[in-house]
């Protein structure tokens, strides 16, 4: 399946939601977590990322970043993204 960044498929639909915005209303959802692992700069330091949950893997993947061995970014298929916004914007509404 086609996939997309959070960022470029709210802008693609129109959004008035911003990606920060939509990254914690996942979270809330718990279909969105957040990581951490060793900064590899700086050895004392921990780097966070977003990670996809098992229930956030319907809507998207967990893209290995090649910068960054073990961390992922999340993106998100095309083709579910409409549903996904749906969700996103009713828990956005309560």
């Amino acid at each position: 399946m086609k996939t997309d960044s959070m960022t470029n498929l709210l802008k693609q639909n129109s959004a008035s939601i911003s990606t920060v915005k939509a990254n914690k209303i996942l979270l809330l959802m718990e279909m969105l977590e957040d990581k951490e692992r060793p900064s590899s700069k700086y050895p004392d330091k921990m780097k966070k990322y977003k990670t996809l949950t098992p229930k956030g893997l319907v809507y998207g993947e967990n893209k290995e970043n090649p910068n960054s061995p073990g961390q992922t970014t999340p993106i998100y298929y095309v083709d579910k993204f409409k549903e996904l916004l749906a969700l996103i914007q009713k828990e956005a509404a309560e």
